[in-house]
């Protein structure tokens, strides 16, 4: 490959300028956009090796944004969306960049190089760098350098650097193992910037194939994609289990263009696999790398449960023993995964992985947290949580090691969220997991949470500490102040001045550990909290109105796991359902020509006692509720019966940014009502009750949504 950087080989001369190269702009337009963006971003000031962040969504506009900075000689900081506005503004600053390109066709032109705002430029001076020179310090980078942040599965997020060669070495090794051809169309319904998505882009780019981004979750797009032209899609395994799932793409299949699905970032067991064979027709192949090698494995489908395939071409991939000495290469072996790259570097990744008799690499997990030694065993996380996964009623799960690192015989932890109290109880998924794997494998404890932490392309994120955000400042809404009042009745304030993480917290104040993880997540989102700086102390006492006060004791009351008294009038919720939503659920029912009785549940009501009675039951705004009880909800349904729910939802419990959704949240939280934030935690917990969703799509008044999910036969 003899272009020097992602732009030049998107650009070169020897591709046809008239074929769709990005998304349903041709290369003629895509370079001519790119090339006018690039001169408005070098007429504005952007010199060659300064950093400059990347922000948007998955859309074409980011790829032109890449594009235009790769040619203006910038190093693009790839911001992720999700990204809590502290989180973002640490990377900023880490990167030491004053500046950020914010691409999205909404914005004018297509995008809109921003300043940073006055806190992140408050935040630049106090550590000794002004506005004017924040980004002045470019010797260390060449020009085209990319900066990624790293998965937060393996604790802080950091910025990593991948020079404009690493980039275009990763696409080569996607284009020489023919992953990437001229002529894909490659899907990537997946965060861009995610290095999984980078060398996905670089592997097209270099390939001359095109590339087609749509966000991640949007799956009708997807969907609309495989029908009309996509040969590749590329995903991670949460994403690939909601499409297989989905009845629209299941009765379309075969797609006679698609010849791959890629699931990587994650880990790929035999069931999705199956799954994905069964019902599309085309099996998952496999992918890994890191952050800062790129992919380095792959594999085509039938592999077994955690196997990522052979070394990517131009890529030497050892396995090395406790004194970090590379084992024999032939036979079954186990050891610490280590890459010698195309330019002769070499990376230990820090990953345990075994190798079989056909040179298959099957990754066990991080060699400190992700593989346990249990007495004369070893044990892989990632396979107890892909067996418990599985198990009935249960939404989501994570396991992790507890004891000292250098013990011998150390213990295993299951945190999961519930579709059903009952359904799976601790009790119940503890006998699931002594029946589904070996004894030694079986975890000690069994936690349930109302959610998990996870990063964008799904991975379990490391317990956070939490510190707050303003040692003195009294906050200012009726939401942020409830928040405040609680932490205060908990006697939180003075521990969360030096920090602490969720556990650690509720440990030492004898609180409920899951409705804490709750508050603290929340009071992030709201800027109480933050994750990623300390604190300059304990606040001052702080004083509110009777009605903020009730709700914060309220609340306190709810972390302690204490009755919680009288229902107190602040905040105000989300009105109730109006008549719009009801029609246009009405004419959901009427168009899926229910067979049988019809059973409507209000906000507030319970399922009644009762066994496989309805052709369809309704939930209209109570589906959050005090307690899961999708169980419940699927045992009244016949079967092919359908539960339709409509209800108020938040895009994202960790990013609130408009007052009704703080609001909404903190009501929730002081209600009780701790389940089913967001569409897609309902999504899972549907789905782990055995219910096939079939439809989900925005009210036309916000922040109600409907989803529908119909029972098997």
């Amino acid at each position: 490959m003899t272009a020097a950087d992602l732009w030049e080989a998107f650009s070169r001369a020897d591709l046809d300028p008239d074929a769709l190269a990005l998304g349903d702009l041709t290369r003629r337009t895509a370079v001519a956009r790119a090339t006018e963006l690039a001169e408005r971003l070098r007429a504005q000031g952007v010199r060659p090796a300064e950093a400059v962040g990347l922000q948007g969504p998955n859309q074409p506009e980011w790829v032109l944004g890449l594009l235009a900075l790769t040619a203006a000689g910038a190093c693009p900081v790839l911001l992720p969306t999700d990204s809590p506005p502290a989180e973002t503004r640490r990377l900023l600053r880490t990167a030491r960049a004053r500046r950020t390109l914010v691409a999205d066709h909404d914005e004018a032109d297509g995008a809109v190089l921003r300043a940073a705002d006055d806190e992140a430029n408050g935040a630049l001076v106090g550590d000794g760098i002004t506005a004017a020179d924040a980004g002045s310090d470019t010797a260390a980078h060449t020009p085209g350098t990319v900066l990624l942040v790293s998965s937060g599965s393996t604790g802080t997020p950091k910025l990593v650097a991948r020079s404009p060669r690493s980039v275009l070495d990763e696409g080569v090794r996607y284009h020489r193992a023919g992953l990437a051809r001229p002529d894909d169309c490659v899907l990537l319904p997946l965060p861009l910037s995610h290095a999984y998505a980078l060398g996905w882009l670089a592997g097209a780019l270099v390939a001359g194939a095109h590339v087609d981004p749509v966000p991640p979750r949007a799956v009708g797009a997807v969907h609309t994609r495989l029908r009309e032209r996509a040969t590749v899609l590329v995903t991670v395994p949460g994403l690939a289990r909601v499409l297989a799932r989905r009845r629209a793409l299941a009765a379309d299949a075969p797609f006679p263009a698609l010849r791959r699905v890629m699931a990587g970032a994650g880990y790929v067991d035999a069931e999705l696999d199956a799954l994905w064979t069964r019902t599309l027709g085309v099996g998952v192949s496999r992918n890994f790398g890191s952050s800062e090698t790129g992919s380095v494995l792959w594999g085509d489908p039938g592999l077994p449960s955690g196997a990522v395939g052979r070394p990517m071409p131009g890529v030497r991939v050892d396995l090395l023993d406790a004194d970090g000495t590379p084992l024999p290469g032939q036979g079954a072996v186990q050891g610490e995964l280590a890459v010698v790259l195309e330019d002769g570097s070499t990376h230990r990744l820090h990953d345990l992985a075994e190798r079989d008799e056909r040179g298959v690499h099957r990754i066990l997990g991080r060699a400190r947290l992700g593989v346990v030694r249990r007495g004369a065993r070893w044990v892989s996380t990632m396979e107890v949580e892909s067996v418990l996964r599985a198990a009935p009623g249960v939404a989501d799960v994570s396991v992790t090691a507890t004891g000292p690192e250098d013990s011998d015989d150390r213990g295993l932890t299951v945190e999961y969220v519930p579709a059903d109290a009952e359904l799976a109880a601790p009790q119940r998924v503890q006998a699931y997991a002594r029946a589904e794997l070996a004894a030694y494998k079986v975890p000690d404890s069994f936690q349930p949470r109302y959610r998990l932490r996870r990063s964008a392309v799904g991975k379990a994120q490391a317990a956070p500490v939490y510190r707050l955000a303003r040692a003195a400042a009294r906050p200012g809404g009726t939401a942020e102040q409830v928040l405040a009042a609680a932490l205060t009745e908990l006697g939180l304030a003075p521990r969360l001045a030096d920090g602490g993480t969720t556990a650690d917290l509720a440990r030492t104040a004898g609180l409920r550990a899951d409705v804490l993880s709750s508050v603290l997540d929340t009071a992030c989102a709201l800027g109480l909290l933050v994750t990623d700086t300390a604190s300059a102390g304990a606040p001052d006492a702080w004083s509110y109105a009777p009605d903020v006060v009730s709700a914060g004791r309220t609340l306190a009351a709810r972390v302690r796991g204490e009755a919680p008294g009288e229902a107190p009038r602040l905040p105000a919720g989300p009105p109730a359902p109006e008549k719009d939503l009801r029609a246009t659920v009405e004419a959901l029912l009427a168009e899926a020509a229910v067979d049988g009785a019809l059973l409507e549940i209000g906000d507030g009501g319970a399922p009644p006692a009762g066994d496989a009675e309805y052709g369809a039951c309704v939930v209209l705004g109570g589906v959050h509720g005090p307690a899961a009880q999708l169980g419940s909800l699927a045992a009244l349904l016949k079967p092919k019966g359908l539960l339709v729910v409509a209800d108020a939802f938040v895009p994202d419990p960790l990013s609130l940014t408009d007052g009704p959704s703080r609001t909404t949240v903190v009501r929730w939280l002081v209600d009780g009502h701790l389940h089913w934030w967001t569409t897609q935690e309902l999504r899972g917990g549907l789905e782990a009750v055995g219910l096939r969703v079939e439809e989900s799509h925005g009210a036309e008044q916000a922040p109600y949504a409907i989803l529908a999910a119909r029972k098997p036969s």
